[in-house]
């Protein structure tokens, strides 16, 4: 059975990815079952081992992933699309936010389903990106030469076949501006088990690569994960984790300072710790941006400075501002007010 476990093809082929399903792991309420059955939902067999299916109701990663009632609740400010990626899109596949970057949207399958996902808006019909495609992405990357960095995302872009992961990176490595290569993922939560020395050899051979983790708490690293770090890192692969701040999830100064100090001794760099992006159905994800700032002065006053993330919100407009003092004009009572650094005043909804 062990080695099935730690092939992430039979991990893949035995997703929990229906109501009838995961309610052989945990008994489900008449709301959420019709949730699941009505909305995108996966959850790989890894990943359910790390729940509590015995009280899923307060446990940090099935919150993550497990439909809520409360994703219904509705708020003027959250968006199906808040960063208007549909019409970000200069060429198929690309979305293109910054003047020197794109990111290369591989697919919008994932192995699991983040309730707080940003890219919800490119979660139905399954698609993945197909070999005719890549001319394209290369003719339009060859044609802009100010772009020196391409993000690989999704969806979840390394569940691409290794062979397909090459030929893109290779690709876009034969364009002459592009410097380097960020691969944003979330396959170490989810499935560890995908990072096998094939990809690794492959990854390898293709750098400088960055790639982009996204953990929330330190329940979702495991052994598995740790090894699948460490053959990254053998792969002279540079590691930085983005975080979302989720209440009730990570959310208070225990649970976040472990999990960036886990990092840190993994040799993976915090680097954002993301207010929960203005998308539709977050209500109940939404922590306080004031207790944001708290976490991190009180962090910044008692652990490593390597360990610390930069508080971030992304907004709309396409720029990503620090939360910090120096950034912030002034709170009132339903919303801060948001400077960046060309004093451009911004609004942003506090919860």
């Amino acid at each position: 059975m062990k080695k099935k476990w730690d092939n992430y093809k039979w991990q893949l082929n035995n997703l929990i990815n229906s109501a009838d399903l995961i309610e052989k792991y945990i008994p489900l309420d008449n709301e959420t079952r019709e949730l699941i059955k009505n909305s995108r939902f996966s959850v790989t067999p890894h990943l359910l081992s790390l729940i509590n299916t015995n009280n899923y109701i307060d446990d940090p990663i099935a919150k993550q992933v497990i439909p809520n009632k409360d994703e219904l609740i509705v708020n003027d400010f959250l968006k199906n699309d808040p960063f208007s990626e549909k019409i970000k899109n200069p060429s198929k596949n690309i979305i293109k936010r910054y003047p020197d970057r794109v990111l290369l949207v591989t697919s919008n399958v994932c192995p699991s389903y983040c309730r707080f996902c940003t890219r919800k808006w490119n979660w139905q019909d399954n698609w993945i990106l197909q070999r005719d495609d890549l001319k394209g992405v290369v003719d339009y990357l060859g044609n802009n030469s100010n772009i020196r960095e391409v993000i690989i995302s999704g969806g979840e872009p390394l569940i691409l076949e290794s062979d397909f992961l090459e030929e893109i990176l290779k690709k876009i490595r034969s364009v002459k501006s592009i410097e380097v290569i960020r691969i944003a993922t979330r396959i170490l939560t989810f499935l560890p088990q995908r990072i096998d020395k094939k990809l690794t050899n492959i990854i390898k051979k293709y750098g400088p690569i960055w790639l982009v983790t996204h953990f929330n708490h330190p329940n979702e690293i495991t052994e598995s994960t740790e090894f699948a770090i460490d053959r990254l890192l053998d792969a002279k692969v540079s590691i930085i984790n983005q975080s979302v701040l989720l209440k009730d999830i990570n959310d208070n100064y225990s649970i976040l300072s472990s999990l960036m100090k886990k990092l840190e001794s993994l040799l993976i760099k915090p680097y954002y710790l993301f207010q929960c992006d203005l998308v539709e159905g977050t209500t109940h994800f939404r922590t306080p941006i004031e207790k944001g700032i708290e976490l991190i002065k009180k962090m910044r006053d008692s652990i490593s400075g390597i360990c610390q993330p930069t508080y971030i919100i992304d907004l709309p407009e396409g720029t990503k501002i620090p939360i910090s003092p120096q950034y912030i004009s002034k709170i009132e009572k339903n919303k801060i007010i948001l400077k960046n650094y060309e004093e451009k005043l911004f609004e942003y909804p506090l919860h």
